[in-house]
C-alpha cells in the first residue's frame, strides 16, 4: 500500500510539473523524450535534470599503420563506466570501417577495390575473461557496422568494466568518405577503432548502422594513443603530442616548440625540408604518443611529404591560454599556404566575437585531405580553387569544435543542431573576414531551387532517416537561417547570452533539441512556440510578398503578406522618384499571433517609385513577389 501511495504521489508531481510545462509550451514531445522528464534526467527549464547521468569510456590505444599495405592494426583497452541506473545485459560496439565491408548497404557507391572484409576482431576480453568471437560462439553478433556483445552476467548500474580488443582492417584508398587515402603516401584515418556506442536516457543504446550520410554520436572520454608509422612519416592527431623529442630531430623540435608560443606563422616543415628528409628520428618505425582529455573522438593523419605551418593565439587573456593552430598540406596545394593564417583569424573570431567563448581545445590541425569533416582538434579538408571557399570551409570545420565537441549534441539524429549552428557561424566569420554581401550558407543555392516544393520536410524529422538532398537542406541552410532569424529577433547580445547559457549548461553533455528550446524559453523569458513550431514541426517554408501599395494624397500603405507559414524578418525598402529611399525593418515578431498581413503606413515626402522586400532569412522561396513597381 505504501509503495502504491508513493507511486501515485510521484505521478501526481510529474503531471503537475507537466501541466506547468503545458501552460508554457505546447511543443510536440515524443514518448521517449517524455520519459526523460518523468525520470528527471532533463528539466523543463532546459537544464540537465537532478537525475541526469551519462556513461563514459576511456581508451588506451596502440595502433600500427602500414602505408604500403594500408593495413590498420591495433589493440585497445577500454574502461567503460555505466553511470546509468540500468543493468546492461549487452554492450553495443561501433565498427565504423565496416562501411566498406563487402555486402554492407551504404548511401553511396564505393570503388570496387575499396570493398574489404571489414574489421577483424582477433581477440576480445572483458574484465580479463576471453570472449568466444568465433562464429560458433553466441557471445558476439555482428550487425552491419555494429558488434553486439552478450555479457555472461549483466553489467551492474554504477559500475565499471574493462574491455580489451585486438583488431585489424584495410583502409580504403580511393573512395574517400571522411577517412582514407589522400595520395600514395598521405592518409587521414578516422573511425578506426572499435568504440562503445552511446547508452543514454532517451533511447538506451544508440546503435544505428553507419551507412555514410548521417554523422556521429559518441560519449566523452580520455584518450591515450600510440601511433606507429615508418620513418619519415609525420603524424598529426587529436590531443597533445607527448613525445616530440622521441619522434622529431632536434631542429624540428625547436621549430615545433617555437610555433606553439609564436604569434607569427612558423614553417615547421617547408618544401626544402621535404627534399632533404631527416625530419623524423632515424628509426625503422617511430611511435607517436598523443593524449586528449574529455573528448568524443580521436583521429589522426600521416604523410611523408606534407608541409607543416604552425602558429599560436591567446584565446583567453585572463588565463593567457594559447591555442596551437596547424596546417599540414601538399606542396602542390594552392590554397593551403594560407590556411594557417585563415584558421588563426577564424579561431580569434570564434573566441572573441561568435560564439564569443575561448576556443575550447589546446590545438587544432587542418589537414589537406580529401573531404570536409571535423574531429576533435582535427580537420580533414580538401583543397579549393577559390580562396573564399577555403575560408568558408576552414572556418566551418573548426567551428564544429563547439558543437558537437564542446557540447556533445547527437549528430546522427539532430544534424541541424551542429551543422545549422556551424553554418550560421561560418556565415558570420566569412562576413567579417571577407564580405557580408557575398556570404551565404552552405548549399543555399541548391535549396533555393527547391524551396517550398515537395522535398520540404520539417526540421524535427530525425536526420538518420533522411536522404540527400533533404538531409542536406535540413542540416545546413534551413537551420542556419533559423539561427540568423533568431539572432535578428533577439539582437546580437541577447542571442549570444542564450547561446552561452546553453553551452555552459550542456558542455560535456548530450543535449536534445528540447534542451536547447527550453533553455531558449528560460533565458529569454518568452514562450516561443509561435516561432519554434512552424520552423521545426510543420511542413512549410519562408515566403514574404508585397501584396499591395496604396497611395492616397501624401500617405502610403504598403501591405506585406506572409504566404509561407514560417515567420521571418524583413526590410522594406521604399524607393522614391528622386533616388532616395527609406528602410523599415521588422523582426519575425511581426508575424506573432498568427498574423498573415502587415500594413506599413507613412508620409510621402517624395512620390514613390517602387517598394521591395529585402530577404533577411536568405531562404525566401519566391523572390519574384518581393518587389512592387508603381506604374
Amino acid at each position: 500500500m505504501k509503495r502504491l501511495f508513493l507511486q501515485l504521489a510521484w505521478w501526481c508531481c510529474f503531471f503537475c510539473a507537466a501541466n506547468v510545462f503545458a501552460q508554457a509550451s505546447n511543443l510536440y514531445l515524443p514518448i521517449n523524450i517524455q520519459k526523460a522528464y518523468q525520470h528527471n534526467t532533463r528539466a523543463f527549464d532546459g537544464k540537465p535534470g537532478a537525475n541526469y547521468w551519462q556513461n563514459r569510456a576511456n581508451y588506451s590505444i596502440k595502433v600500427n599503420f602500414d602505408p604500403k599495405s594500408s593495413i590498420v592494426k591495433g589493440s585497445e583497452t577500454i574502461e567503460y563506466f555505466n553511470n546509468s541506473p540500468d543493468e546492461l545485459p549487452e554492450l553495443s560496439v561501433h565498427l565504423f570501417p565496416n562501411l566498406y565491408k563487402k555486402g554492407n548497404s551504404r548511401d553511396f557507391n564505393v570503388e570496387f577495390a575499396d570493398e574489404s572484409n571489414g574489421v577483424t576482431i582477433e581477440q576480445l576480453k572483458i574484465n580479463g575473461q576471453d570472449i568466444d568471437i568465433s562464429e560458433k560462439g553466441n557471445a558476439v553478433e555482428y550487425k552491419h557496422s555494429m558488434m553486439v556483445l552478450q555479457l555472461s552476467e549483466p553489467m551492474p548500474a554504477k559500475k565499471k568494466l574493462t574491455m580489451c580488443i585486438n583488431w585489424t582492417y584495410e583502409l580504403n584508398k580511393g573512395s574517400h568518405q571522411r577517412t582514407g587515402g589522400v595520395d600514395s603516401s598521405s592518409f587521414f584515418i578516422a573511425y578506426f577503432f572499435p568504440r562503445l556506442a552511446v547508452y543514454d536516457d532517451i533511447d538506451g543504446w544508440n546503435n544505428s548502422s553507419y551507412t555514410g550520410t548521417a554523422e556521429f554520436y559518441n560519449d566523452y572520454g580520455d584518450f591515450e594513443v600510440a601511433i606507429t608509422v615508418p620513418e619519415n612519416f609525420i603524424v598529426w592527431a587529436t590531443g597533445r603530442l607527448e613525445n616530440v623529442d622521441e619522434v622529431l630531430t632536434e631542429n624540428y623540435v625547436k621549430r615545433y616548440r617555437s610555433a606553439f608560443v609564436s604569434d607569427s606563422i612558423i614553417h615547421i616543415i617547408d618544401s626544402t625540408d621535404c627534399k632533404c628528409k631527416g625530419i623524423t628520428k632515424a628509426n625503422q618505425q617511430n611511435i607517436w604518443k598523443f593524449s586528449a582529455a574529455n573528448v568524443t573522438d580521436f583521429a589522426f593523419a600521416t604523410s611523408d611529404h606534407y608541409l607543416w605551418d604552425a602558429v599560436s593565439l591567446i584565446v583567453d587573456k585572463s588565463l593567457s591560454r594559447r591555442v596551437a593552430i596547424n596546417a599540414a598540406y601538399n606542396k602542390k596545394s594552392q590554397d593551403f599556404y594560407q590556411v594557417a593564417d585563415i584558421a588563426r583569424q577564424a579561431v580569434e573570431f570564434m573566441s572573441c566575437q561568435f560564439p564569443g567563448l575561448p576556443f575550447p581545445f589546446p590545438k587544432v590541425t587542418v589537414f589537406n585531405g580529401a573531404d570536409g569533416m571535423e574531429y576533435p582538434m582535427m580537420v580533414n579538408d580538401i583543397s579549393e580553387k577559390d580562396i573564399n571557399e577555403t575560408i568558408k570551409l576552414t572556418s566551418h570545420e573548426i567551428l564544429h569544435s563547439y558543437l558537437p565537441f564542446y557540447v556533445g549534441c547527437h549528430e546522427t539524429k539532430y544534424a541541424w543542431m551542429d551543422e545549422g549552428f556551424t553554418s550560421f557561424g561560418d556565415y558570420l566569420i566569412f562576413s567579417n573576414l571577407v564580405s557580408r554581401e557575398v556570404a551565404q550558407f552552405y548549399f543555399l543555392e541548391n535549396y533555393r531551387l527547391e524551396a517550398g516544393e515537395f522535398l520540404e520536410t520539417p526540421l524535427f524529422v530525425s536526420s538518420e532517416f533522411l536522404k540527400r538532398p533533404v538531409y542536406t537542406y535540413n542540416s545546413y541552410p534551413k537551420p542556419a537561417s533559423f539561427f540568423l532569424v533568431l539572432q535578428n529577433y533577439f539582437g546580437e547580445e541577447k542571442f549570444k547570452q542564450i547561446i552561452h547559457e546553453f553551452m555552459f549548461r550542456w558542455n560535456g553533455k548530450h543535449p536534445t533539441p528540447y534542451d536547447f528550446f527550453f533553455t531558449l524559453y528560460n533565458v529569454s523569458g518568452e514562450n516561443l512556440d509561435w516561432f519554434i513550431k512552424p520552423w521545426f514541426y510543420e511542413f512549410g517554408y519562408v515566403d514574404l510578398a508585397i501584396k499591395d501599395v496604396s497611395l492616397k494624397k501624401k500617405k502610403y500603405t504598403i501591405t506585406i503578406e506572409k504566404l509561407g507559414n514560417i515567420p521571418s524578418p524583413f526590410v522594406l525598402q521604399i524607393n522614391f522618384q528622386d533616388g532616395s529611399n527609406e528602410l523599415i525593418s521588422q523582426t519575425a515578431a511581426a508575424w506573432k499571433n498568427g498574423k498573415k498581413l502587415i500594413e506599413i503606413k507613412g508620409e510621402m515626402v517624395q512620390p514613390i517609385k517602387s517598394a521591395m522586400l529585402i530577404d533577411k532569412s536568405l531562404i525566401d522561396a519566391n523572390l519574384s513577389n518581393n518587389e512592387f513597381t508603381i506604374e
